[in-house]
This record gives C-alpha cells, sequence and structure tokens, in this order.
C-alpha cells in the first residue's frame, strides 16, 4: 500500500450520506494513508502454463491521524459524530485540491475506531480508522 503524503494543495474532506454536510480536516489532519486496492482471483484453465489473474472485490483502507482541537466544530466532534451514525458516509482525498478538474478519491466508508495519544504536556492528536462501505471512486472535481 502505498503512503500519500500531504501535499501544499492537498485536502481531506468527510462527507455525509446524503451528499451534504462537508467538513473539511486538512488543517487538523497531520497523517494518513487511504488506500484502494482488488483482491486478487486466480482464473487458470488446464490450457494455461502460468497462473492468471483478474480484480474481484474491490477494498479499501484508511487509516488518518488528526491533532485534537477543543474549539467548537473542531476535528474530534466531527469524528464523533461520524463514529455514533449509522450511515455511510464519504472520505474525499483530493491530492491537487478542490479545484475544477483537479483529481479526487472518493471512497465511501464507515467509522469503526478511534484512538486518542498524547499525554500530559504533549501535542494531543487521535487516530481513526475507517472501513470501506462501497466502491471507491477516482475522478475529478
Amino acid at each position: 500500500m502505498a503512503v500519500i503524503l500531504k501535499g501544499s494543495n492537498a485536502e481531506l474532506l468527510f462527507v455525509n450520506a446524503a451528499g451534504t454536510g462537508t467538513h473539511n480536516l486538512t488543517s487538523f489532519w497531520t497523517g494518513g494513508h487511504p488506500g484502494v486496492s482488488y483482491d486478487q482471483t486466480d482464473v487458470v484453465t488446464f490450457g494455461d502454463n502460468a497462473h492468471r489473474n483478474r480484480q474481484a472485490l474491490q477494498d479499501a483502507s484508511l487509516d488518518f491521524t488528526f491533532l485534537h482541537d477543543s474549539t467548537a466544530s473542531n476535528s474530534y466532534d466531527t469524528m464523533i459524530q461520524l463514529y455514533t451514525s449509522t450511515s455511510a458516509r464519504a472520505v474525499v482525498y483530493a491530492p491537487d485540491g478542490t479545484a475544477s478538474g483537479a483529481p479526487k478519491w472518493e471512497i465511501p466508508a464507515r467509522l469503526f475506531s478511534i484512538d486518542m495519544d498524547g499525554g500530559p504536556g504533549d501535542v494531543l492528536t487521535f487516530s481513526v480508522t475507517f472501513g470501506v462501505d462501497g466502491v471507491a471512486t477516482i475522478g475529478t472535481w
């Protein structure tokens, strides 16, 4: 799985199930690695001399780390809202920003875990893990 580094224009957004209520958490995002892959299916027949494989079911892994912010409408509150919701959300990664024509990954997902980190005097961060809940699309804005 490739690690995607946050570039100067990269944005990370979370959209509710209805397609409204976009939460842009780019300013709190300190790292993560969205990845899309397919299960591998062997399609060898008796006449083949080597293995042949095809793409099967799509899978995605979404792990992100954020700075904790204690102000209203902050990063942690947004994640708690996503965590307590039973609806699928879309995680949108925009490596070159959200201008028209810029690429984007949109992955329907559900938030499965939140882990807090940091002790007294440390910067408080939290990590989240999303599970895929649909087909990821790679397109443009």
